[in-house]
């Protein structure tokens, strides 16, 4: 699952509009963090559920109000446009936590 990087409003609406499969969203505020990439690399078992969005809010402030990001870094897992799940600060254990949700 390759991160396909958000680049403004009509990309982050596109995104939330898929149907079926599940939208990861990975918000960060500058680069990515090694942890994130290494967790990017390790999850292509989830590319025929899941969409992956990378998300510079430095770059894009307005996606900070746009989905609710009130801390850096920030996963949010969609699903037909609804919010299933929410990791800010992410850790090992909250990584775990995301991957069942992409696997179920």
């Amino acid at each position: 699952m390759a991160h396909k990087e958000l680049n403004g409003k009509e990309d982050f609406t596109k995104a939330l509009e898929t149907k079926g499969r599940y939208v990861f969203i990975y918000a960060h505020d500058s680069e990515v963090p090694a942890p994130a990439q290494d967790s990017c690399r390790n999850a292509k078992k989830f590319s025929e559920t899941t969409d992956a969005y990378g998300l510079n809010v430095a770059k894009y402030p307005v996606a900070k109000d746009h989905f609710k990001i009130e801390k850096v870094p920030t996963a949010i897992v969609y699903k037909d446009g609804k919010e299933i799940k929410r990791v800010d600060e992410m850790s090992q254990e909250s990584i775990k936590e995301v991957e069942q949700i992409l696997l179920s």
